[in-house]
């Protein structure tokens, strides 16, 4: 993947959700299926907060049978980007290995970013594309790279808005864990008909 030239101001953000938020505990709720590792549970977290002011509850879009709402989570993709990826569950393998013991069998499911995505997907319904990808260079923007692709899907034909996953456990620069949730929709191109 190359640098992209894909600006956020060429899209209409939708909503918006972060872990952690002021006032959050150092480590966010456990996830149920999910062990060890904070990687899943500050995506889940993330994409909780900025889905739920245009879902509702999660579940609520079947309970209200607005077909407006499963339509529209329907055609709406996931994209996940992480420069380290899950690095808690890594570590935690490669220790049971290294000591001569059996890895835990959730590790080998949470070891790869699907596993939460399909937990956020089957959670609010979303049944479009599942793109995860780590950026292929140190000073790669992951959140461009995800604009990049949301872009492309929309082009394609494969979506219509794109709910992108930027979740990082470690920065190079000693940042803290978070993740980010942005729902995005990309907006016509300067000179493009609506």
């Amino acid at each position: 993947m190359t640098l992209s030239t894909y600006p956020l101001a060429a899209v209409e953000v939708l909503a918006e959700g972060v872990w952690p938020a002021p006032g959050d505990p150092r480590l966010p709720a456990p996830l149920a299926g999910f062990a060890v590792s904070s990687f899943s549970p500050m995506a889940s977290a993330a994409a909780d907060r900025c889905l739920e002011p245009i879902y509702g509850a999660p579940g609520a879009q079947e309970s209200q049978e607005s077909q407006e709402l499963v339509r529209r989570a329907g055609r709406t993709a996931i994209v996940l980007a992480s420069r380290g990826g899950d690095l808690e569950t890594h570590t935690a393998t490669a220790v049971a290995v290294d000591a001569g013991r059996p890895a835990a069998p959730l590790l080998f499911f949470q070891s790869v970013p699907n596993a939460v995505v399909g937990h956020i997907a089957k959670r609010w319904g979303l049944a479009g594309p599942v793109i995860c990808f780590s950026p292929d260079a140190a000073t790669a923007d992951p959140l461009s790279e995800a604009l990049d692709v949301a872009r492309s899907l929309v082009d394609g034909g494969d979506t219509e808005e794109a709910l992108l996953l930027l979740v990082e456990q470690a920065g190079p620069d000693g940042a803290p864990a978070n993740a980010r949730a942005l729902l995005v929709r990309p907006a016509p191109f300067a000179g493009e008909a609506p």
